[in-house]
């Protein structure tokens, strides 16, 4: 205990953290981080050919995606798990705690099979659960006023997650571990203004990227202060100049992971919209001779959970993930929420948008609402009825879990859109393989998947843009 006297708070808990997760971890917390594995792969693969993801592997060095720095892949990686908005989400700190932590830990493969060729399966689920461990109770003991002022907490607190994982699976030393926690902080970032764009998944392959390099930055022997975790430090830059309040992390803490959970998305747009979607297609399901039908639709959220819905008329898909009154419509009037509900051109149907236009959205003004739990109120009013309900938990919380049949279905869902094959037996494996499977024979064929089929897109595209240049210097 001595070592730890002049620590602060939040490295004595973090110490504490790494020890248990370098050892032998409980089942229920290796199968809550299994199915995360499970789910945040599956939606990368569904990401590879969005923008986002082609813009960052074009802005890395010009060759094939599966020969990128770790760094680089790390980003490319990142953005494809973000891209749709369909990866996992927990609210202990209002953000997507695994896409970060899984794109740094595919990025830094090559590596670590080079360093250290035993590592487990078991020992890499370790390092992943206490990474997303470090970002979530950092971002629960900042609150949600971090996200209130305009953060994009996926980003600021992923990156310190991503420098803990990696830390952990580099084997550093407890100091070189601290350093780079602290390295990460400087590079901590992420606007929610961004948001509807592709910055926003553009955010996570920051926070990969960032995470990562602090890891190894700290480990060739850069230095950094341990009062970035003091009164000075982040709490003060990160909530809002407050004075720093007790750190409610302790050895006896239970893991994230299982409580409160992780949430596994069934809709691929914005959490807050979960609900509300649930609400309208169980009231669609009551009344299916209306169904699709012109309605009137009064939706009321808790305190808070406006906050990331910001476009009341979208223009495009990608902003039609964070519209309530879009949400809404798709619900009723398709009586579905799938990955082409989320199209350019969905966006534009006339139906759409004279049904969003009878849409209302209210937010509770209650103070000590959980965001997470506080009910989502739901009407639909016809000509002479209406109906209502109340819905507490969205679908794919722990309280209304995916099962694995559903986790397999998004799987093929997600390669549906992205054209990869939907049968590949390695991303099962994430699910069964024992937990002393060599972790590099394990992820290297979904690693290899993944960025063949991201390299192979940029050269299409590359040799489209070459084709364009030609024409219009010819032209000119």
């Amino acid at each position: 205990m001595t070592e730890h006297t002049s620590l602060p708070p939040f490295l004595i808990a973090w110490d504490e953290a790494a020890r248990r997760a370098a050892g032998a971890l409980p089942a229920n917390v290796l199968d809550a981080a299994r199915r995360s594995w499970f789910d945040t792969v599956a939606v990368t693969a569904a990401g590879v050919h969005e923008n986002c993801t082609q813009a960052a592997l074009q802005a890395c060095a010009p060759i094939a995606a599966e020969a990128l720095p770790p760094a680089d892949a790390a980003l490319a990686l990142g953005a494809a798990s973000h891209a749709l908005d369909y990866d996992d989400v927990c609210m202990l700190a209002t953000c997507h705690p695994s896409a970060p932590v899984v794109a740094a830990m595919l990025a830094l493969l090559p590596v670590l099979r080079q360093q250290r060729p035993g590592l487990s399966w078991g020992e890499l689920l370790g390092a992943y659960t206490l990474g997303t461990e470090t970002s979530l109770r950092l971002g629960a003991w900042l609150g949600f006023r971090h996200y209130g002022l305009g953060f994009h907490a996926t980003d600021t607190l992923g990156v310190v997650g991503v420098a803990a994982t990696v830390s952990q699976l580099l084997g550093l030393a407890t100091p070189q571990s601290h350093a780079a926690l602290a390295i990460a902080a400087s590079n901590s970032s992420g606007l929610r203004a961004n948001f509807g764009t592709d910055t926003k998944p553009l955010h996570v392959g920051f926070a990969a990227a960032a995470g990562l390099r602090a890891a190894l930055l700290a480990r060739a022997g850069a230095d950094a202060s341990n009062d970035v975790w003091g009164p000075s430090g982040f709490f003060l830059a990160y909530g809002g100049g407050e004075a720093m309040t007790p750190l409610q992390w302790s050895a006896d803490t239970d893991w994230a992971l299982v409580q409160p959970g992780f949430e596994h998305k069934r809709f691929p747009s914005c959490y807050l919209t979960h609900r509300l979607i649930a609400g309208i297609l169980a009231l669609r399901t009551r009344h299916a001779h209306y169904a699709g039908d012109p309605m009137r639709i009064d939706i009321e959220v808790p305190c808070n959970g406006l906050t990331a819905l910001k476009y009341p008329e979208p223009v495009n898909g990608l902003q039609g993930k964070f519209s309530g009154p879009y949400c809404a419509a798709v619900a009723w009037i398709d009586g579905r929420a799938e990955l082409p509900s989320f199209s350019d051109a969905a966006v534009q149907r006339p139906a759409l948008r004279a049904q969003m236009r009878d849409v209302s959205l209210r937010e509770r003004s209650e103070a000590g609402e959980r965001l997470d739990t506080a009910p989502v109120h739901v009407t639909v009013r016809g000509d002479g009825w209406s109906d209502s309900i109340n819905v507490d938990w969205a679908p794919g919380s722990p309280a209304d879990p995916m099962t694995r049949e559903q986790l397999q279905a998004k799987w093929r869902d997600c390669t549906a859109r992205s054209g990869l094959p939907a049968d590949a037996a390695a991303v099962t494996a994430l699910l069964d393989a024992p937990l002393d499977t060599p972790a590099s024979a394990l992820l290297q064929p979904l690693r290899t998947l993944l960025l063949s089929a991201m390299s192979s897109d940029a050269a299409g595209r590359t040799r489209g843009d070459m084709k364009n240049t030609t024409h219009m210097t010819h032209a000119a």
